[in-house]
């Protein structure tokens, strides 16, 4: 059994369809399992040359590839819908060979004799320029797919899918399973591994989590994620506790900032219930508020009052005399200003530079009680007010540093509040007009913060208000950082903010890399801190 099939055929006036089959004598659930098992496909397919799988829901993904096929050398990004009860594939192109201005289809597999047969339909739109015909590209399409076909064909009848499954291809291995950490599990918290780890949680805390953890995927099923580090937090309190009546002062330090990291991270992306989120987060200020006395930086609160809404923060500088070149942290969605802005601080903090960080509304302890501001600028010129009245703050030297959502609020608040010297965005974008492509989990943040009914809501005001559009161009010098592979906040986005602005700018980017890039975060937090350091004229100490 090994019959090709193709034919083709206009789908619409504009648009043409292509449909190839190949019947495959293996079983139908092992051709599923190849059609969805895409991080193999590189070793299956000589055309791919480079494949990543980000999940955005349930039986939902984004596939990002470079390809190199007849079409030419182009990188890709599929957005596919799993229906695992029909073996069936639906996707859309969202990212094109130049000569596609639009492509979606279908993969399918039925059973067939004991095999199974496995039919691919593309349904696409030539771009209107001239460079290609739709007779030509139905053409290019079916040969690249019978290849496709083939090389899938080869791969399953040869068995060598059934040899993979001799060895584990991933970092999760023997020592992690016999902690009780599935390869499922693995998979679905992988995510945020270095995350965790800038927040100072090591592998031993993760492990404790993960065992035997009830996720069922990566983007949703937080009750038990939140019940486990919830606990672990109050494991780290005790120790801090018990540290603290002894005179360790250095093991209260850790202990303590485990414990409120430990706190946010049960709630981050947690939602079940607004109630208990929210006691969560007010639980992580408490404990780092604990830890202030003993901390090796100087800590001091600052009272900022925004719309008549009060606006917690802290000054954060090196021992010493000052006045010190200052950088304002921003937020995004779902960070917490005593965890990984605390840790951010901390880098600038070491180079001779004093840090401000807040919750402005929608954001730490306003989360779930005041929707964020479109208008965040007003918020920031508060702060900087407050700020730079101090005698530790040299008001001539200031600098703004925002992370994911956040630098897109750094660089609207730097192009319109006066006194910053230098902005550094962590992975903010120009705009959100991909709203509806970004995961649930996301999707669920944005609309929390922002108080919306639903995506639909949400939609709209993403559309219409969150972007620079309207913005004056930003004329102080701008860093850039983004991931190449980002889904929910693409790299073109960031591209778009750099066009937008009239003064220096400059990139940083990471093939390979998802949001905030964070398995970079060796390389380039150091980066950023030099890069402001010279701009701040910031002197070491």
């Amino acid at each position: 059994m090994s019959t090709h099939t193709a034919r083709t055929q206009p789908a619409s006036e504009a648009k043409s369809s292509v449909v190839n089959s190949a019947v495959i004598d293996v079983p139908a659930d092992r051709v599923w399992r190849a059609c969805t098992d895409i991080e193999r496909w590189p070793d299956i397919f000589p055309t791919t040359r480079r494949v990543r799988r980000t999940e955005v829901g349930a039986d939902e993904v984004v596939m990002d590839m470079t390809v190199a096929n007849d079409l030419g050398v182009n990188d890709v990004r599929s957005h596919r819908r799993y229906r695992p009860d029909e073996l069936r594939i639906d996707f859309r192109m969202v990212t094109l060979p130049p000569a596609i201005a639009e492509m979606e289809g279908n993969w399918s597999v039925e059973p067939s004799d004991g095999g199974a047969q496995l039919s691919i339909e593309h349904i696409f739109l030539p771009r209107q320029d001239g460079t290609a015909d739709a007779a030509g590209l139905r053409d290019t399409l079916f040969r690249t797919t019978e290849n496709v076909l083939a090389a899938l064909k080869q791969w399953l009848e040869s068995g060598r899918d059934l040899a993979a499954d001799d060895g584990l291809r991933d970092a999760w291995g023997p020592r992690t399973a016999g902690n009780g950490i599935s390869a499922a599990t693995f998979e679905n918290c992988e995510l945020f591994f270095s995350r965790l780890g800038l927040a100072s949680l090591d592998w031993g805390d993760i492990t404790m989590v993960l065992k035997d953890l009830r996720k069922e995927s990566t983007h949703e099923d937080w009750t038990d994620w939140h019940r486990r580090w919830s606990a672990l937090g109050v494991h780290y309190e005790q120790r801090a506790s018990e540290a603290l009546a002894a005179g360790h002062l250095e093991t209260f330090r850790t202990a303590n900032r485990k414990a409120a990291a430990c706190h946010h991270y049960a709630e981050f992306f947690y939602f079940a219930d607004a109630r208990t989120k929210t006691d969560s987060r007010d639980r992580v200020t408490e404990i780092f508020e604990r830890g202030i006395p003993h901390l090796r930086e100087t800590v001091t609160p600052l009272d900022v009052t925004c719309d008549g809404l009060a606006v917690p923060g802290y000054l954060m500088r090196p021992p010493g005399e000052g006045p010190w070149p200052t950088v304002v942290l921003v937020n995004g969605l779902d960070s917490a200003k005593e965890v990984e802005l605390y840790a951010f601080a901390r880098e600038f903090i070491a180079r001779g530079m004093a840090a401000v960080v807040f919750d402005g509304p929608g954001q730490g302890v306003h989360i779930g009680r005041t929707p964020m501001a479109v208008d965040f600028e007003s918020v920031v010129a508060a702060v900087l007010a407050e700020a730079v009245r101090r005698e530790e703050v040299d008001a001539d030297r200031v600098g703004i540093f925002g992370v994911s959502f956040g630098g897109y609020l750094a660089a609207r608040a730097a192009a319109q509040v006066p006194g910053f010297k230098a902005c550094v965005n962590l992975s903010g974008g120009y705009d959100f007009d991909n709203y509806r492509d970004v995961n649930v989990m996301v999707r669920e943040d944005f609309r929390f913060v922002f108080d919306q009914a639903d995506d639909d809501a949400m939609e709209e005001l993403a559309r219409t208000s969150l972007n620079l559009r309207d913005v004056p161009p930003l004329t102080i010098p701008l860093l850039a950082i983004h991931g190449e592979l980002d889904t929910i906040i693409p790299i073109e986005s960031c591209e778009r903010m750099l066009e937008w602005a009239a003064g220096e700018t400059e990139l940083i980017r990471y093939p390979g890399e998802r949001h905030v890039a964070t398995n970079y975060f060796g390389d380039f937090i150091p980066r950023f801190c030099d890069w402001m350091y010279d701009h701040l004229g910031a002197q070491a100490r």
